[in-house]
């Protein structure tokens, strides 16, 4: 079994506590037990919580087995796709998630027929990014004399 205690603030600004780290946290773990406790701190409020859970997921395995290219382009693609993000002001999510850009690495689709072959990739996921990621694929491979 193990055990984790998150503290969390109350930010002033937004009135509320942000619970994030918190949500983060539990979404691949099975919450056991738990224990809230509220308390102050030179004028600042606080809660904090005693986890104990046990891991869903085995952490010493990666979910996904690359090839050192394959990890190598998958890194590229996480960089591309954080900056497609940026540019419309979208969280990374809404671009491609962690398990589409993974199938695209180890694919390697490098014309847009191919891309339609990837899971989440559909018609307007394709329009919208399928040409950057096939050329960054291409460009990937691409052996120069």
């Amino acid at each position: 079994m193990k055990f984790r205690i998150i503290t969390i603030p109350f930010n002033k600004d937004k009135e509320t506590f942000l619970e994030e780290e918190i949500n983060n946290f539990c979404l691949n773990k099975k919450i056991k037990n738990y224990r809230v406790e509220f308390f102050n701190s030179s004028d600042k409020s606080y809660w904090t919580v005693f986890f104990e859970y046990e891991t869903v997921i085995d952490e010493s395995k990666p979910l996904i087995q690359f090839s050192e290219p394959e990890k190598l382009l998958f890194d590229k693609l996480k960089e591309w796709r954080k900056e497609a993000a940026e540019k419309k002001g979208f969280p990374v999510y809404i671009v491609c998630n962690n398990t589409e850009l993974a199938e695209v690495a180890k694919n390697a689709p490098k014309t847009l027929e191919e891309l339609k072959n990837i899971h989440g990739f559909g018609k307007k996921k394709i329009e919208k990014y399928g040409k950057e990621i096939t050329e960054l694929i291409k460009n990937f491979y691409e052996v120069t004399q």
